[in-house]
């Protein structure tokens, strides 16, 4: 069978581990030329012999290196038919009360200014190739607030870039989704910088037994999710929020 991203080119945030990972590998074994981004340089040895796949170190809150990530992917791939932001940290679950300017301004520059950066710099170059798809990483937390207020509103702000992407240049070919990803089995605490917020984490795990349904989730299957969006086949799907979690949102 033709590999589904075959003759495609795609950037991946987050490439190191969890989610990214699994796309990043993902995405190459159907075919795409990836520049898989990920801020520890170590992490991303994993990629240094493997076909199709260019290890690219990166911090993504510097807007330095957002010029550098896409002017590599111009050089080394002349066109870009795929964006998926999926590198992001969470507020471990910090309370409105314990949540400082330093905290807030640490989960949105990662999880939403990053990915707004990264878009702005690559839709003039998807337009070249005569567009592309953007997929961007939100959380089941943007739709149900169970989160501190910083990694909430982020991932909601993400949704609202979405949309707004997508209502601009759907009519140039570029489309523009959000998964959002309940529970999954990633290293995302250990990222994001220190212990969990004991009442906050308590009030989060209150909820999730309460539900009639929960399983953590392994990052391929968002993985499935970024691939579908960046295919051929959903090429009317453009401004959609897709919920891979279980079921969880429906709770």
């Amino acid at each position: 069978m033709t590999k589904r991203l075959a003759g495609k080119t795609a950037i991946i945030t987050g490439a190191g581990n969890g989610m990214g990972q699994a796309t990043t590998k993902l995405f190459a074994e159907e075919g795409a030329k990836v520049l898989a981004v990920d801020i520890a340089a170590d992490a991303l040895a994993q990629w240094q012999s493997t076909e199709n796949v260019l290890p690219f170190p990166a911090d993504l809150t510097q807007a330095e290196d957002i010029e550098c990530i896409v002017a590599a992917a111009e050089t080394e791939f002349g066109k870009l038919d795929a964006l998926c932001n999926i590198a992001g940290i969470n507020d471990l679950s910090y309370t409105l009360e314990d949540t400082d300017d330093a905290r807030w301004d640490r989960v949105f520059d990662l999880d939403l200014k990053a990915p707004f950066r990264l878009i702005r710099r690559v839709i003039p170059f998807m337009l070249k190739g005569g567009g592309g798809s953007i997929v961007n990483i939100g959380s089941y937390a943007a739709l149900r607030g169970n989160h501190g207020p910083s990694y909430t509103a982020a991932k909601a702000g993400l949704a609202g870039l979405t949309r707004s992407i997508a209502f601009a240049y759907g009519n140039q070919g570029i489309r523009c989704n959000i998964i959002h990803p309940g529970g999954m089995k990633t290293e995302i605490g250990l990222h994001s910088g220190g212990q969990y917020h004991p009442e906050g984490s308590a009030r989060l795990s209150k909820l999730i037994r309460a539900m009639p349904f929960f399983c953590y989730g392994d990052p391929i299957e968002v993985a499935y999710a970024c691939l579908f969006l960046c295919g051929d086949e959903s090429r009317l799907i453009n401004g959609a929020e897709l919920s891979v979690d279980a079921g969880m949102s429906t709770c």
